[in-house]
């Protein structure tokens, strides 16, 4: 199988692109219609009217309970009924506990009726292999609609079919304290040529133990362990399908990693982040932290005051990229597809369309993954995305910079091919074990190589 989600240069990014995890149940929601109703809703003729083909159709978005009643999802809802006559019904699933098996996909390997899903790429690969969802090109095509043009090659395709369409983007930055930085008297960084070795010697002058203040904070995600060897273009794969873990980039990009906390203490270490001693909201409840690398769910959060009290001044630049590489970020992103149970497909891809192009317009902070043009994205940052930081004084050029920049590469999160899932899981494992001292970095490297190799040959 061969998996390529086109993240390409443009515009394009979510400030909290959180994505809905599924577990065992269904059942509508309160304010929705019941199976029987669904049921005749679908079977409704649909009206003459040209420009809403499908007015009566209903259709059924598997959300968890706390994610359907939520506002912004009731304003899509509206959305979607008023451009398209579309009805929305919802198919609840509990949150799932980790290490479950997502429920929604069991659901729908058993037969269950649903129309729309939304995942992350990695895990809508997870429905495709169990054949569960339902190629887009057919329903485009009779719908002259050119989704690569639309979301700038940001479609996710399975075997040259697509399958995913993306809804918003999460994009890493670089969050900063500015109270920290005046504190020890050092000058606001700027965007240009923000390197990590940039990231680092900024990081080291904000250091201050005696006062338990931390230059950098970077939580224990996966993806940190090979960020460096993503952004300098390393393939997790060689050209025969086989991992490429044994690239002298991989290990240098472990190294680096660990090296913050372990060597440099710049940041907590391993075994304090491994213990939750730090855990991954830090930055925005303790006030110690001088800078912080992580996506853009970060910033929304940040711009809650109710949840998040602060008495400091937030800064944002880009995520920091390998000097002599080219600048780039790592993303990850919201996608929507099209179950194969579905009974009403074309309605279907009319409301993932709806949601695509216009939820970041229901003013709840998110930047599309279609793309803008400069003079869109400016007036977007204005209207929405400023006055939730209104007390932070950052810029257009701030946001411009950290999310709408056509020059970056914006790169996947996680590492995407065969076994991928799997080679997460080995990564995390043995990079804890490296980074608690209890590996070689050659014996890591090893290991997660041949156990990677050994995962890619089970998947095919």
């Amino acid at each position: 199988m061969k998996l390529r989600s086109a993240l390409r240069r443009g515009v394009a990014f979510s400030l909290a692109a959180t994505m809905v995890l599924g577990t065992a149940g269904c059942g509508a929601s309160d304010n929705t219609k019941t199976g029987a109703d669904s049921s005749k809703a679908a079977d409704t003729t649909q009206k003459a009217d040209s420009d809403k083909p499908y007015d009566g159709v209903t259709v059924k978005w598997a959300l968890t309970d706390n994610a359907a009643t939520g506002a912004e999802t009731k304003e899509m809802v509206d959305l979607i009924k008023e451009k398209t006559g579309i009805n929305v019904e919802f198919f609840i699933t509990p949150t799932s506990k980790a290490g479950e098996m997502d429920k929604v996909l069991v659901s729908l390997m058993a037969g269950e009726e649903m129309d729309i899903v939304n995942r992350t790429p990695l895990q809508l690969e997870e429905f495709y292999k169990a054949a569960v969802l339902e190629p887009m090109d057919e329903f485009a095509k009779a719908d002259n609609y050119d989704m690569e043009t639309v979301y700038g090659g940001q479609t996710v395709k399975f075997e040259d079919q697509t399958y995913v369409i993306p809804a918003e983007k999460d994009i890493w930055l670089t969050y900063y304290n500015k109270k920290i930085f005046d504190e020890a008297n050092v000058p606001y960084p700027t965007a240009d040529g923000w390197t990590w070795e940039k990231y680092v010697e900024t990081a080291e002058k904000l250091n201050n133990p005696e006062n338990n203040v931390w230059g950098s904070f970077m939580s224990d995600d996966v993806a940190c362990n090979y960020l460096q060897a993503n952004q300098k273009g390393v393939s997790p794969y060689k050209a025969d399908g086989t991992a490429n873990f044994d690239d002298p980039a991989y290990a240098d990009a472990m190294k680096w990693f660990y090296s913050l906390g372990n060597e440099l203490k710049i940041q907590p270490n391993c075994l304090d982040l491994a213990s939750g001693t730090y855990p991954y909201n830090s930055f925005m409840v303790n006030g110690n932290i001088g800078m912080y690398v992580y996506g853009g769910w970060v910033a929304s959060a940040l711009s809650d005051k109710e949840k998040y009290p602060r008495d400091w001044e937030l800064g944002i630049l880009p995520m920091p990229y390998p000097e002599g590489s080219e600048p780039s970020s790592l993303t990850i992103t919201n996608c929507y597809a099209i179950p194969k149970t579905s009974k009403n497909k074309e309605a279907a891809f009319e409301a993932i369309k709806t949601i695509c192009e216009n939820k970041y317009t229901l003013g709840y902070g998110r930047v599309p993954a279609k793309i803008l043009t400069e003079d869109e994205a400016k007036s977007y940052i204005e209207s929405s995305l400023l006055p939730k930081f209104k007390d932070d004084n950052l810029t257009v050029e701030d946001f411009m910079a950290g999310w709408f920049d056509n020059s970056r590469l914006y790169l996947n999160e996680k590492i995407m091919g065969t076994a991928d899932t799997t080679i997460g899981q080995i990564y995390t494992e043995e990079g804890q074990l490296y980074g608690q001292g209890q590996k070689s970095l050659e014996d890591t490297m090893k290991s997660i190589q041949e156990r990677a190799n050994e995962a890619i040959k089970e998947a095919e």
